[in-house]
């Protein structure tokens, strides 16, 4: 062979050679900004500048030095996509119907991305601040016809026993005779858990401690809290999630592991139309992927590196007559506008709506109309949400710093994807979601065939 590569070389021919190979990587962390668009990242990129005098990790690091592409999302039955035909899609390389996760549309069953990595002796990983039975987490494990099967959804997860487990979603893992559980039976998923294996965590200084080699954490009953409503005490961020992930699978898995990260705030902020909630769920969600750029830049040569989404909701824009002092604006908010509207109730007074504004929205004034929108619980129509307070407040936002919805619910705009690392170039350019799953396949096929 070596003299083979010098003859090859002398004479300026070409050779068959081991470094045509398909590149392998090690580590595999995808993050995926559920319901993100790149209209989001621009408009958090320059809040993060205007009000933080600080770059996107996303914008600034990882799609200036890796490569970029696009994504189209319909699925097999929808021009529109749900979450749980994206994930499919990005997980297993397949189109599949709204609703259906690990399903291909033809009835078939796809090998997922984290079915392959366990072949090749790989750990695995899911992390969201959704509940961990979610559509997008799900569809990387599970396979079930409708994606509100959690009692199946659980029991692959069991069944398949990926190496950490980390969100939301406590509601399903309690016996029936609990409070606060969603459960119809006595089963109790956590001791099953721990039986084979996982320590359990419940809390942000037990997730501080946990060392693995298996974790379970569920630190909601149903989706975590949002960034700026979430106490310091005892939900971790997405970030201490994500931090608690590398630690824990790198330490235990020396052949590698797939990590998968999802913010769902991001979706669930644009489902509102509430650009503050939005612009910090994004925010933490680079805070997030920058402790994987760094974990990146240790292992350049066995990582590949992905920070992508599964569609677009809402549509959002800034305006014309948009400026860096109206986005500055935004600092004043200081809850979502779901959680302001249970603060309210169905029965909100005069004086409960001025209190309102004074302690959580106090660079903004509320016009006469959305406060009487707010007392006679009208509704605003299209593109705000049903609710009467936080479409109220979601319209006073919109007006004063100038930004547009298209809707509250999905749109068919293409995504961005960033890649950087071992096999990066695969996603560059005019691509469909499946082909992110294929791409990903491929790498880890590659992996096994070596």
């Amino acid at each position: 062979m070596i003299f083979l590569f010098f003859l090859c070389a002398t004479l300026l021919i070409s050779c068959p050679s081991e470094a045509a190979a398909p590149s392998a990587p090690k580590y595999v962390l995808i993050f995926l900004a559920d319901g993100g668009s790149l209209g989001q990242l621009e408009i958090a990129r320059l809040y993060n500048r205007q009000v933080h005098q600080q770059e996107l990790v996303i914008t600034g690091k990882i799609m200036k030095e890796g490569f970029y592409g696009s994504l189209t999302t319909h699925s097999a039955d929808r021009l529109v996509t749900d979450s749980a035909a994206a994930a499919t899609a990005m997980a297993g390389g397949c189109k599949a119907r709204n609703g259906a996760v690990g399903i291909c549309y033809d009835g078939s069953i796809p090998e997922t991305v984290m079915e392959r990595a366990r072949k090749n002796g790989m750990g695995t990983g899911l992390i969201t601040n959704a509940p961990i039975y979610d559509a997008s987490p799900a569809a990387f494990i599970a396979h079930v016809r409708s994606r509100g099967d959690y009692g199946s959804i659980l029991e692959q997860y069991l069944k398949f026993t990926p190496e950490l487990v980390l969100g939301g979603g406590r509601d399903r893992f309690l016996p029936q005779s609990r409070t606060g559980t969603q459960r119809r039976d006595e089963g109790d998923p956590i001791l099953l858990f721990k039986a084979k294996g996982y320590h359990y965590v419940s809390n942000r200084a037990e997730l501080k401690e946990a060392r693995g080699p298996k974790v379970l954490g569920l630190f909601h009953p149903g989706e975590m809290s949002f960034e700026h409503t979430r106490g310091a005490g005892i939900e971790p961020s997405l970030s201490e999630m994500a931090e608690a992930a590398l630690r824990i699978l790198h330490a235990h898995n020396p052949r590698g592991f797939v990590l998968f990260v999802e913010s769902e705030h991001i979706d669930s902020a644009a489902h509102q139309t509430d650009a503050p909630s939005l612009i910090h769920a994004v925010r933490e969600f680079d805070r997030t992927v920058k402790l994987g750029y760094e974990f990146y830049k240790k292992f350049p040569a066995e990582t590949l590196l992905l920070v992508t989404s599964d569609h677009d909701t809402g549509g959002l824009g800034l305006t014309g007559a948009a400026s860096a002092r109206d986005l500055k604006k935004l600092q004043s908010v200081r809850t979502s506008f779901g959680k302001a509207a249970r603060l309210l109730g169905e029965r909100p007074t005069v004086g409960a709506i001025d209190r309102l504004m004074a302690e959580h929205f106090s660079g903004f004034v509320l016009p006469i109309d959305l406060k009487e929108a707010i007392l006679k619980r009208k509704t605003l129509g299209p593109p705000f949400p049903a609710n009467p307070t936080a479409a109220a407040l979601s319209a006073m936002v919109s007006r004063q710093i100038h930004v547009s919805w298209v809707s509250s619910g999905h749109t068919n705009q293409p995504v961005f994807v960033a890649a950087l690392g071992v096999g990066a170039q695969q996603f560059r350019g005019y691509q469909d979601n499946t082909d992110f799953g294929r791409h990903l396949l491929t790498l880890l096929q590659a992996k096994r065939s070596r």
